[in-house]
């Protein structure tokens, strides 16, 4: 299989550490934001133009130049010139209009790295920039302050310590949410409750948050179940492991579910599909000169019955499991349609311990299909029931959609 540079699978933002979790991912998702391959980073520098009249000319100095000045003389606060010139370099990235690229400065870079492997200081928050301007909520981590809480998925946040974001400052809201752990932090959101609107207000303390990524157990009799909730550097190994475990219980069928998994590395989400495939493609990306790269299953393949599980919060590097085997007929979606994430980031390294996120390539399942804003469509079309109050095996009862996978693998 091919190594990825530092690719990112996620589309969401991981408010605990957060997320970011980007790159395809993302995360992310970890998108945050979804992703790259979070043990390495990539400098480049070969090619890089960084001086010029192509890249910044006199025109636009000068124009620079009048703004600060004007900023310095007549601004009505004081700015010091750090602030200024980190506002510059995210400016440049924000004239791309593309949520999923980001300039970080040396402490945003840090936390970025540290959601690589799982463990945080935050409130335990999988988000996303909706597409009516506001921060959705994709999903609470289980077991984490926001969860205890009771902030749920679909909620929207408005304000962090009293300050309003939207979609567009997202990131900002992100790093408000994390800090020191054991400090409380402020979180207004707008809930849809009864064809209407209400705000509620939650304070939640910090805590450290480990991210179990993978949860396995035996529904009944040889059904086997594994959710993975995000794509990170441990993931594959815990897998694995789960996975060795439940065939040395007896399981000979299997569901996999990914409902909710914002996406997250590339090199990871490729692992694992390739447990479930023979010799093959499981993904390609396509680069703006037309140059495409191929990831790859190897001959060797679990054959069991498997289902996947996907839903609205299926994004990115779920997307690329979920599409893999949906086109290689593998296996059987179930749920609803996915978030629609097919894009593809990588982190570049700067000077002084900086970085910058980017968009580098669109990817495309073993079909041809780029899901981009669009998703994938499941086999079987189940929704929850509208007053749902959780999924997986601890809620069976409602759970029609995981219902629905065992119904078909029986």
């Amino acid at each position: 299989m091919k190594k990825s540079k530092f690719i990112i699978l996620i589309v969401f933002a991981l408010v605990i550490t957060n997320i970011s979790a980007y790159l395809l991912g993302k995360n992310s998702a970890k998108g945050f934001e979804l992703d790259f391959s979070k043990n390495e980073t990539t400098t480049e520098k070969k090619d890089v133009k960084t001086d010029g009249p192509d890249f910044f000319d006199k025109q636009t100095a000068d124009t620079l130049g009048a703004v600060v000045g004007h900023i310095k003389k007549n601004y009505y606060k004081n700015v010091d010139n750090e602030t200024l010139n980190v506002g510059l370099i995210k400016g440049v990235v924000n004239s791309l209009d593309d949520p999923y690229s980001e300039f970080m400065t040396k402490e945003e870079l840090k936390k970025f790295m540290e959601s690589t492997n799982g463990k945080y200081v935050g409130v335990g928050l999988v988000v996303s920039p909706g597409k009516d301007g506001y921060i959705t909520v994709v999903s609470p981590i289980k077991g984490s302050p926001a969860y205890k809480a009771g902030i749920k998925s679909g909620d929207r946040i408005i304000k962090v310590e009293d300050v309003e974001y939207s979609a567009e400052t997202m990131q900002d809201a992100v790093n408000k949410m994390r800090g020191e752990e054991g400090k409380t932090v402020s979180i207004t959101i707008l809930r849809d409750e009864q064809k209407q609107k209400k705000v509620h207000e939650f304070k939640i303390k910090r805590e450290t948050i480990k991210l179990q990524t993978v949860d396995g157990r035996i529904l009944e009799k040889n059904i086997g179940y594994i959710a993975i909730s995000e794509f990170d550097k441990p993931t594959y190994e815990d897998f694995m492991k789960e996975f060795e475990a439940l065939k040395k219980k007896g399981i000979q069928k299997l569901i996999l579910d990914l409902r909710g998994n914002p996406g997250g590395l590339l090199d990871v989400c490729t692992k694992i599909a390739d447990v479930f495939l023979d010799k093959g493609t499981i993904v390609y990306t396509k680069y703006k000169d037309g140059k495409k790269e191929y990831y790859y299953s190897d001959e060797k393949k679990e054959d069991l019955p498997l289902v996947v599980l996907v839903n609205g919060g299926s994004a990115s590097a779920s997307e690329i499991v979920s599409g893999a085997l949906k086109d290689r007929k593998r296996a059987k979606l179930v749920g609803t349609q996915t978030f629609g994430k097919g894009i593809v980031q990588r982190l570049f390294n700067l000077p002084f311990e900086t970085a910058v996120k980017l968009t580098i390539s669109e990817y495309f399942t073993p079909n041809g299909n780029n899901i981009h804003k669009v998703g994938i469509k499941p086999d079987e079309v189940v929704e929850l029931p509208e007053n749902v109050k959780g999924i997986g095996p601890d809620h069976l009862s409602e759970d029609t959609q995981l219902k629905k996978a065992l119904e078909i693998l029986k």
